[in-house]
């Protein structure tokens, strides 16, 4: 099997003529297995080039994904199977993410706490909007015992002082009850609210 042509397309790519079959490869494939034209090659060599380029193209997509969105492996790779991409390629392409350091959920549930709390979110709340999130149980335990707590309960007064006035036609009795079910409702625990009342 010859190389017979190859030629730079629109979108960057090369559509590589090999005994009458046309392949579309990415510069990298064509570098990579020195596709030139007059080379030789096998097709093993050619099935390989075919799944690189498939490869690359699950991950580029992969890519764009976690860095559009920021979300965690288990999502990232939710998003791969429904793509389409074959199982045995999801951990190569999770690991590629890894190393490159796109995928970091430590990082990414950290950046989360420190969102979720400065807008008045209490732990409880927090905990299960990482959870749905796909984050492991393990690590958001891990994340939250380690987060700010100085952060954290300046979220809780800055959503208590919000909220404090709505409640201000009640009698005080009342009016402290319906405060304290608003902030329970919103994830704090009563040991977290107990010195506000």
């Amino acid at each position: 099997m010859f190389v017979e042509k190859i030629e730079k397309t629109k979108k960057g790519t090369y559509k590589v003529t090999i005994d009458g079959s046309e392949y579309l490869f990415s510069e990298d494939t064509v570098v990579m297995y020195r596709l030139a034209k007059g080379h030789e090659t096998t097709l093993s060599e050619v099935n390989q080039a075919k799944r690189t380029e498939e490869l690359q193209g699950f991950y580029s997509k992969a890519l764009s994904y976690a860095l559009r969105y920021g979300k965690s492996e288990a999502r990232i790779r939710d998003y791969l199977v429904e793509k389409g991409c074959p199982y045995s390629s999801i951990n190569t392409i999770i690991e590629r993410l890894k190393e490159n350091k796109v995928i970091n959920d430590l990082v990414l549930i950290d950046s989360l706490i420190s969102s979720l709390s400065r807008k008045g979110n209490g732990k409880l709340l927090i905990k299960e909007k990482l959870y749905q999130k796909g984050f492991s149980k393990y690590d958001i335990d891990e994340r939250l015992d380690l987060m700010d707590m100085d952060e954290y309960k300046e979220g809780l007064l800055k959503l208590y002082q919000k909220v404090c006035h709505k409640y201000d036609k009640y009698e005080s009795f009342i009016r402290n009850e319906k405060l304290k079910s608003y902030l329970l409702r919103r994830g704090y625990t009563y040991l977290e609210i107990s010195f506000l009342f």
